[in-house]
């Protein structure tokens, strides 16, 4: 969490929010990437 609000306070909250949707989207399908679970609630594939 205060690793989250670092990086908002550097690069801003546009880039943050950017950045997490790359990061938790899936590369397969483009469904999303549960966080707990690092599959894909779509396609079932494992984040790398």
């Amino acid at each position: 969490m205060i690793e989250n609000l670092e990086y908002i306070k550097k690069f801003g909250l546009k880039e943050f929010v950017a950045n997490e949707k790359m990061r938790w989207t899936c590369p397969e399908c483009g469904g999303t990437i549960c966080v707990h679970g690092g599959a894909c609630s779509s396609c079932g594939k494992k984040k790398e």
